[in-house]
């Protein structure tokens, strides 16, 4: 029982670190990881998991494109409103470069890993 509770929230924390509307994660993907952290899963019970995260409010799409797979369509903040963040968190000059970094890092967590990569800040310090 513990091993099911275990691969729903796992499950989560897959689709909510590594998929976005461009990087979906198929099933497959999700038995794999699952797999890797020990965790033996079936097609049909992602997609149980799946219907269970939608059910207490958890905005999971599936998807056919780019390709198939399901993501996490919606989050607390979107790609423009991070990036905002980062951009007034870098221009701060009353923060120190090394809190400055660790604030970056928590909002670079707002997003999917792909999404964070894409995060450069636009504030040119002199």
């Amino acid at each position: 029982m513990a091993s099911k509770k275990l691969k729903t929230l796992l499950i989560y924390k897959y689709l909510k670190d590594f998929s976005d509307e461009d990087n979906p994660l198929s099933s497959t993907e999700l038995i794999n990881m699952l797999q890797a952290d020990g965790i033996e899963a079936e097609r049909k019970s992602i997609y149980a998991d799946i219907k269970s995260l939608n059910s207490i409010g958890f905005e999971i799409e599936k998807t056919n494109s780019p390709h198939k797979g399901f993501y996490m369509s919606k989050r607390d903040f979107e790609l423009p409103e991070v990036r905002l963040l980062i951009d007034a968190v870098s221009s701060a000059g009353f923060i120190t470069p090394k809190k400055t970094e660790k604030l970056i890092g928590k909002l670079e967590s707002l997003v999917s890993k792909n999404q964070a990569g894409e995060l450069v800040s636009q504030v040119y310090l002199d």
